[in-house]
């Protein structure tokens, strides 16, 4: 936070006001057995109902239904066809990762479940009975991180056997489970008397298309060759004067045709720098039989190959 401080006192003062169990992973609970700082669930289902958002709501609400009825049974389908042992298989991919990784641990058991590990000079403490790990990856997510699974090694107990029972395969049939039943044609409905007729809101014609995309925050805008980080916040230094707070282009003195007073700067002038002659002469003996002829004229070595003789002057 010190060094937040010092590069930006706004965002310190903004996270101060927050909780730090909001946005810091040390004091994350360890219930919801997750890691994640995004709110990338909520992204994707905007992106999956973008379609049924731009209908009336009762055509909404069934087009949302169907897409979530056919999800369910997918999903139900995929756990026979698709899927392979106990767990999913992206956590399978993120088990045999932190194998990897288990490589350069080396467990030295304690007693009672308890090792401490030594994993590139940093040494960390393992306790498998209550499944708790310093680094508290295995705490915030219940995936065995690579210091419980050279543990497990030692012990010889098998990786998924320790993964948390919500990545289980038996548990992700209990959440797609129930069924969403279709609906018959609103023709047929059955229409039901004493309560109030529900109007749609009165509708107010804009100017422009309507937008069809949410508003983004200033630090998501796209350019039109991609993603580009956002200059929000960002101090700009003038290339014509010098000056911060505009840029060349708005620069007063370069629209006013003063041209501004910058310091001068001085280039060095390096000095050539004579190499000895019987070096050379050395160097070039030993690649291939060159005869050399060697001129000495006001300290400045001029070299002239030759095929017939070799004479030194001085």
């Amino acid at each position: 936070m010190e060094k937040m401080r010092a590069l930006n006192q706004k965002a310190y003062e903004w996270l101060e006001r927050m909780a730090p169990n909001t946005w810091v992973r040390a004091f994350f609970s360890t219930y919801s057995k997750c890691d994640i700082l995004l709110n990338n669930s909520c992204e994707v289902f905007n992106n999956y109902i973008l379609d049924a958002r731009e209908i009336p709501i009762l055509s909404m609400l069934e087009h949302i239904k169907g897409q979530l009825m056919s999800r369910y049974y997918s999903k139900e389908k995929e756990v026979g066809q698709v899927w392979q042992g106990p767990i999913c298989p992206k956590i399978r991919k993120k088990v045999q990762k932190n194998s990897e990784f288990a490589n350069t641990c080396f467990a030295a058991p304690s007693g009672h479940g308890i090792f401490q590990i030594q994993d590139r000079g940093y040494q960390l403490v393992v306790n498998i009975r209550l499944k708790q790990c310093d680094c508290r990856r295995w705490d915030l997510t219940g995936i065995p991180c690579s210091h419980v699974i050279s543990c497990l090694r030692h012990e010889r107990i098998p990786t998924e056997t320790m993964v948390h029972d919500c990545y289980t395969s038996a548990r992700f049939l209990i959440a797609y489970g129930p069924k969403i039943y279709p609906c018959a044609d609103k023709s047929i409905w059955e229409k039901v008397q004493g309560l109030p007729v529900v109007l749609p809101p009165l509708y107010e014609k804009k100017v422009g298309r309507p937008p069809k995309n949410r508003r983004k925050e200033p630090v998501e805008l796209e350019g039109t060759s991609g993603t580009k980080m956002s200059k929000h916040g960002m101090q700009m230094t003038c290339s014509y004067c010098g000056d911060q707070g505009h840029n060349r282009a708005g620069c007063q003195l370069r629209k006013s045709g003063i041209r501004p007073k910058l310091q001068p700067v001085r280039k060095t002038i390096e000095e050539p720098q004579v190499e000895d002659p019987t070096q050379q002469i050395d160097d070039n003996l030993d690649e291939e039989p060159v005869i050399i002829q060697v001129v000495w004229t006001d300290q400045i070595f001029y070299s002239q190959y030759t095929n017939f003789t070799l004479c030194f002057h001085s």
